[in-house]
């Protein structure tokens, strides 16, 4: 029985002295991303992405944004609402934004017609080559 008693006694021991001289785990520091900027253009085009995906498949043009160039998600939602009018869109007074006036609100609105004219020849593509198919 001594025997016994002895193992029992070594392995707490051991356990307790593998707790004391475990380390503790640090926690990794992270550091803070860097906002990106971007320009006025380099928006319009991601806008412009995102509605040309949104036309094509109906939906997931942010999604594939983010994947293509790396904008936040959040971003880019508030870039599309700020050129569609329901927020306000980039800062005025600084830089190209004061200067270029309506431009960027331009662009997109155009962008948004491209689209639109882009999906009725798509359409219109499709019945030529129904129609040229059953000569």
């Amino acid at each position: 029985m001594a025997h016994g008693s002895n193992t029992y006694t070594n392995i707490y021991t051991n356990m307790a002295a593998k707790t004391k001289t475990a380390k503790k785990a640090t926690p990794k520091r992270t550091q803070k991303k860097k906002a990106k900027r971007y320009s006025d253009g380099k928006k319009a085009k991601i806008i412009a992405f995102v509605n040309q995906v949104n036309s094509s498949k109906g939906r997931g043009g942010v999604t594939a944004a983010v994947k293509k160039f790396g904008a936040s998600p959040l971003s880019i939602s508030n870039w599309i609402k700020g050129a569609s009018g329901s927020k306000p869109g980039p800062k005025k007074g600084k830089g190209k934004t004061a200067k270029s006036g309506g431009v960027w609100e331009k662009l997109v609105a155009l962008r948004a017609e491209i689209d639109h004219f882009e999906k009725g020849l798509e359409i219109r593509r499709e019945k030529f080559n129904k129609l040229k198919k059953s000569l």
